[in-house]
């Protein structure tokens, strides 16, 4: 079986492709009589001609500094009482105001009051419902009452707010601004941006070669601040790894409360593989509070409302204020807000002054980028050291494709605490417990059972192609989805050595095409047993196709967790698809023999090169979400859960030993030391006596380790936090 790639990734909760914001679901109610989307009255808006292009937006004086601008602000006042109309359904008095502002991309919202009694619900929906946020609910409920949205695609959007009749309280809903995507970082079809609009020369984090990097880019986000801007943050930890959800970026993006507060988080926007398809947009957070900044250093600090949940995958990363200079350094980022890029720089940068706005010698500037470059939407992004440790958040600078050099990063350094007060430093915030430590290491709280990954049998060297049945005759169908020749059913073979559980999966979706709404189109996602074949059937579900989005990974999550180990297959049916509807999935066309591809033909399974008559095998672009993955202890059969060992001292300093003292005496006949990505780590270590093990991590990076020792009665297996590693 070809190597899987596989990312630590966290169990998304429910299907993904349409929710975000830590929504609750659900549809909206239907409103007699406004079933036609004639009926509806709308609310038009409008932006200066002038607006429609990146230019006005552009300062001379700012213009090397790397926010992007995609949307003009519309400012309203509109609520539940002065506009949009009242209906009463069932047991529900319902809100809808309809918008539109012709030509927009994508509409976004603010508002300045939001609050929601329990078992209210509130959905934002595009005019033909095939993009819809929600629900939110009482959930989303922020102390200072205000609420950003992420863009809905169209010119076009409807709020709808449902109330309980015997509600507590009358919910506060107020519009302060709705705003007009004019770039389209969120648009439908073959306009669908941002991906592809960054330069060429960028790297997608999930390519083979830089998966070293995985777990580092789960930190990274990208900002949409004000509706109108984006820039990109990281996820920190603090000395307390206590899971704040501190968020690292550029003061020129966020150096002000209400633009903290109206901030929307997106996590995972990236590509699963090295190749582009365009990223799920599911898993926002809304809102944050300003803990930190200086305009003169160029960085802040944000708490985000909440914490990121499993689904999530968050990662915070580790941080250094060393004065040294990295010996190499990358920076995970969102150019033009496309799907998450990784620029590397294999030299030590200088220290240097970037302008006379700032303070000296603040920055570091990176000479030349080997790989990658930057650009607006980059701005905050981190600065990672070859320890995968967090040094600096981008201010700007010159680099392009063209000529990728002299880019500059506020030094973490000196934000640390070059200013006393708390309001314009780290230390008070990243080391809460006064540790002074010089570093600590990036830590994910998710472990055991929670941990998961996304495997997928994509390589570096593949390509996703809609692959016609017949080149040059579209007609006929697609090698992936709907056609003429009668096959229903296509699958994808995966090998997995340990016991996991099959959570969901994702599709790179190229086509999914409803020419009637109301139809009921589905698609069936199924899990079969098999070596060779699809054999027993293990679980199914079905999915509605007019929730699917094309050109875009889909995730469906699955409503009960199934068992797999060794091989299995994921299989997609479109015997439900109706004739005048299109649905299909991109495939991978490669130069090699390699195939987990497979199609039903009939009764019986056939592999892609047996039907098509081609030498090269393929595989769907498809990730397999696995869960309660433990390579480390997959081949012990026991994890005694009440086997106790004290790890210190934590945090580790340079030149000391990680004593690791059991509560019993062990003999063990087998110790291994694993990372978090389930790769063994060499690591020197001595037994003391029968109670205590030294272990020596001179050289290894900071971070998770699990330890992995037998002895001949039982097998043990736990896991530990090194919070700095030096030496």
């Amino acid at each position: 079986m070809r190597k899987l790639i596989a990312t630590i990734l966290f169990l998304v909760l429910g299907f993904g492709s349409v929710f975000s914001q830590l929504t609750q679901g659900g549809i909206p109610l239907e409103i007699t009589g406004l079933k036609s989307i004639k009926a509806r009255k709308y609310v038009e808006l409008t932006i200066p001609k002038s607006a429609k292009t990146n230019e006005e937006f552009t300062d001379p004086m700012e213009s090397q500094l790397k926010p992007f601008q995609f949307a003009y602000a519309i400012p309203v006042s509109l609520n539940a009482y002065n506009s949009g109309d009242w209906y009463q359904v069932e047991n529900y008095n319902i809100w809808q105001l309809a918008l539109y502002s012709a030509e927009a991309k994508s509409l976004n919202l603010i508002f300045d009051k939001f609050h929601l009694p329990e078992g209210a619900r509130l959905f934002i929906f595009s005019e033909d419902r095939s993009d819809l946020l929600g629900a939110f609910t009482s959930e989303n409920n922020k102390p200072d009452k205000v609420f950003a949205t992420s863009p809905v695609i169209g010119d076009r959007i409807i709020i709808q707010y449902e109330e309980p009749v015997d509600a507590l309280f009358s919910g506060e809903l107020s519009l302060k601004s709705v705003n007009h995507d004019f770039i389209g970082i969120k648009s439908d079809g073959d306009e669908r941006r941002p991906l592809g609009e960054s330069g060429a020369c960028n790297v997608n984090v999930n390519c083979d070669y830089l998966e070293d990097y995985r777990l580092a880019a789960n930190s990274v986000c990208r900002i949409l601040i004000g509706g109108t801007e984006l820039c990109t943050g990281t996820l920190v930890n603090n000395t307390s790894n206590d899971e704040t959800p501190y968020v690292y970026t550029a003061a020129h993006c966020i150096n002000r409360a209400v633009e903290a507060s109206e901030s929307v988080f997106l996590f995972n926007y990236e590509s699963p593989y090295c190749g582009s398809i365009d990223g799920e947009v599911n898993q926002s957070l809304s809102g944050s509070t300003l803990r930190a900044f200086s305009d003169s250093l160029d960085f802040s600090l944000v708490e985000i409302g909440v914490k990121p949940p499993k689904s999530f995958r968050p990662y915070y990363l580790g941080w250094s204020y060393a004065t040294s200079l990295p010996d190499s350094s990358v920076s995970i980022h969102h150019p033009s807000g496309d799907i998450k890029k990784i620029t590397i720089d294999r030299d030590s940068p200088s220290i240097k002054s970037y302008s006379s706005s700032y303070i000296s010698n603040a920055f570091f500037q990176i000479g030349n980028w080997e790989e990658g470059t930057t650009e607006g939407g980059s701005s905050g992004a981190p600065l990672i050291d070859q320890d995968m440790l967090l040094v600096g958040a981008l201010t700007g600078g010159a680099a392009t494709c063209e000529v990728p050099v002299n880019d500059y990063y506020s030094r973490f350094a000196m934000a640390w605490d070059y200013y006393s007060s708390a309001s314009k430093q780290l230390k008070a915030w990243l080391d809460p417990i006064s540790t002074d430590a010089l570093s600590i290491g990036g830590m994910t709280p998710f472990i055991g059972a929670d941990l998961c990954g996304a495997f997928t049998n994509f390589t570096d060297d593949d390509v996703h192609e809609n692959l016609l049945i017949e080149p040059q005759d579209e007609t006929k169908g697609y090698w992936g989805g709907t056609n003429d020749y009668g096959f229903i059913s296509f699958a994808e073979q995966f090998t997995f050595d340990s016991e996991s559980e099959l959570s969901g999966v994702s599709l790179g979706v190229s086509k999914a095409y409803v020419q009637n709404q109301f139809t009921g189109s589905t698609i069936r996602i199924d899990v079969y047993a098999g070596e060779t074949s699809p054999e027993g059937l293990l679980y199914s579900q079905n999915y509605d196709l007019k929730d699917i989005d094309e050109g875009v990974m889909n995730y469906f999550g699955f409503d009960e967790p199934v068992a797999a180990s060794g091989d299995f297959f994921i299989a997609y049916s479109i015997d439900n698809v109706q004739p005048a509807d299109t649905f299909a999935v991109f495939i991978a066309t490669r130069l090699d023999t390699y195939n987990s591809f497979f199609i039903k033909d009939g009764e019986e399974w056939y592999s892609y090169p047996d039907k098509s008559g081609m030498t090269e095998g393929s595989s769907i672009l498809m990730e397999a979400i696995l869960c309660n993955i433990d390579t480390a202890s997959s081949n012990t059969e026991i994890i005694d859960t009440s086997f106790v060992a004290k790890v210190y001292p934590n945090p580790l300093r340079s030149g000391q030993k990680l004593m690791v003292e059991f509560d019993r005496q062990v003999f063990p006949n087998n110790i291994q030391v694993f990372d978090l990505m389930g790769r063994q780590v060499d690591c020197a270590y001595s037994q003391m006596d029968d109670t205590f093990i030294t272990f020596d991590f001179s050289g290894k990076r900071p971070g998770i380790y699990i330890i992995s020792i037998e002895d001949p009665i039982q097998s043990h297996s736990f896991r530990f936090r090194v919070s700095y590693l030096g030496g």
